[in-house]
């Protein structure tokens, strides 16, 4: 059995002021994450009361962001990066694609165990290796990574600090929006078949027959993760929207969709944080259109 749960969405944006105003302005609560211990980013949280949250992520000089897509498409992004960690070589490739959601955790609670059964099953992720950010407020937090070595999947995080000093305990009412969670993720893959077989090798299961919310022009399959939906696509040859996304990067995640006070598990709220629109919440199926 699985033991993986979702833990946080990686949200990068170009200043990190403005993007918590966006998303107070689309009713959620957000809170000053602090630097991380590279002193390259920082970051301000979106916490839900299911234990999950969204990361809005920034360089800490704004014209790092800009360096770094130019490195990129200079092909120059290996050499900036090949003196960083297994994490901070995935992190900077997060920050190089550009302002948009790239990347997303899952939480372990025995994270060597989950590491050895994924290789077992063919998913090659690093060692656990130690990482941490300053809070505000001055207490230093820990926690390890185990990185996969494609972009199609997510990296893997546990906690040396008590989760609750990363991860704040929230109330339902949290939100203005009335968002409690995260009902599912949907993420948009450059090759189906490979990861389709990289996500059976990381969670040990096989995909269900029938996604939730299945995208046009798209073909998909759709993974369990605890309570949660995997919706894993890739675009069709005449979807250029879609394919245009995976120019920046080969995979990353493209919708959420959350679980609500008045919807209960039902009816849906999605988001999705594209480069030329920002953040859009909507009552939409169709995550980009």
């Amino acid at each position: 059995m699985n033991s993986l749960t979702l833990d946080h969405i990686i949200l990068v944006v170009s200043d990190l002021q403005v993007a918590t105003r966006q998303f107070n302005q689309l009713g959620f609560s957000v809170i000053a994450g602090g630097i991380h211990t590279e002193g390259l980013t920082h970051n301000a949280l979106v916490p839900f009361p299911d234990g999950t949250y969204l990361e809005l992520l920034a360089t800490t000089r704004s014209s790092t962001l800009r360096t770094l897509g130019l490195l990129k498409r200079l092909r120059l992004l290996g050499i900036y990066a090949s003196n960083e960690t297994a994490i901070g070589r995935r992190l900077i490739e997060d920050l190089a694609s550009g302002v948009g959601m790239n990347d997303y955790a899952l939480l372990s609670l025995d994270l060597r165990h989950q590491v050895n059964s994924a290789k077992e099953r063919g998913a090659f992720f690093t060692d656990p290796n130690p990482g941490g950010r300053l809070r505000p407020d001055g207490k230093e937090i820990t926690w390890r990574t185990a990185v996969p070595p494609s972009l199609d999947l997510p990296f893997l995080i546990d906690d040396l600090t008590p989760r609750e000093i990363r991860v704040p305990v929230v109330e339902e009412n949290y939100h203005s929006n009335g968002i409690l969670g995260i009902n599912g993720l949907t993420i948009l893959v450059s090759n189906l078949v490979e990861s389709m077989a990289h996500y059976r090798a990381l969670l040990g299961d096989d995909p269900v027959t029938q996604p939730h919310y299945p995208q046009p022009g798209t073909q998909s399959c759709e993974f369990t993760l605890d309570t949660r939906f995997l919706s894993i696509l890739t675009p069709l040859p005449g979807n250029s929207a879609l394919r245009s996304l995976l120019k920046r990067r080969v995979a990353r995640p493209l919708g959420i969709f959350f679980r609500t006070v008045e919807n209960g598990q039902g009816d849906l709220l999605s988001l999705t944080y594209l480069p030329e629109r920002g953040a859009t919440l909507s009552r939409s199926r169709v995550l980009l259109s």
